[in-house]
């Protein structure tokens, strides 16, 4: 059966892009002889089809400056035509959230991919700081919205601060209890110390892969280092999640 990893977020710079990114390259080095379908539905910024490094098809839905509904199509059928092996990563923008939602909701797109026998697994990042309660709303409303076959992974994103409130962590927050019996895997994007989080943080400006990024000579010889180190801290957590499994 196909499996699709598909991004999801209310808002933009909570790590979707990142996280899609991410299991692209992780999914890549596991398997280069079947790499997987990379698709970006954000018409507009496009962060993840901008990757140098991987192979993303950007689908665009956008017409006369709306979202067009019926563009989705393409995608489905897309998945419908899929070989048994095939793996997409699917990344979607915060300004198509809400369109794509519906349209699954009204056409009944997760159950009919799950009947094709695929698995559909959505990836929810949820963030520290002042995005933490929107985030955590997402989460909520996925799990509320979507079919209980789908299965959820939840990307704790501290970038911006530990993902805590009232001193409980995700996996002692009343959100979790609620959505642990969809939630398959957990899985924790590092709180970088400063010099990585900087370096981390070129890289993803730059819009390349960890592999792009060691090749590069604006990247300075302990810069490609330290890198080489935040790739492993990620896949490791990639491994100890399962979350590509």
């Amino acid at each position: 059966m196909a499996r699709l990893h598909l991004c999801l977020g209310a808002k933009g710079g909570i790590g979707k892009s990142f996280v899609a990114a991410l299991m692209a390259q992780y999914l890549t080095d596991s398997r280069p002889e079947k790499p997987p379908i990379c698709v970006d539905l954000d018409f507009k910024t496009q962060t993840f089809a901008k990757y140098r490094g991987l192979e993303v098809k950007l689908l665009d839905v956008e017409t006369d400056g709306e979202v067009d509904r019926n563009k989705f199509d393409v995608l489905v059928e897309r998945i419908a035509a899929a070989d048994p092996d095939d793996v997409f990563v699917i990344d979607s923008g915060g300004n198509i959230y809400l369109t794509l939602m519906n349209y699954f909701k009204v056409n009944d797109v997760a159950n009919m991919i799950l009947d094709m026998g695929n698995e559909l697994l959505l990836h929810v990042p949820v963030m520290g700081g002042q995005e933490l309660d929107e985030t955590l709303e997402t989460l909520r409303e996925v799990v509320a919205e979507t079919p209980p076959a789908a299965l959820v992974a939840v990307w704790i994103n501290q970038f911006n601060g530990l993902v805590e409130k009232n001193g409980k962590n995700f996996e002692q927050s009343d959100t979790y209890a609620e959505a642990k019996h969809r939630i398959r895997t957990i899985t924790y994007i590092p709180r970088w110390r400063s010099d990585m989080e900087r370096d981390v943080s070129e890289m993803l400006k730059a819009r390349v892969t960890f592999d792009v990024a060691d090749r590069m000579p604006g990247f300075a010889i302990m810069e490609r280092q330290r890198l080489r180190i935040a790739k492993r801290y990620l896949y490791a957590a990639l491994d100890f999640s399962g979350v590509c499994l």
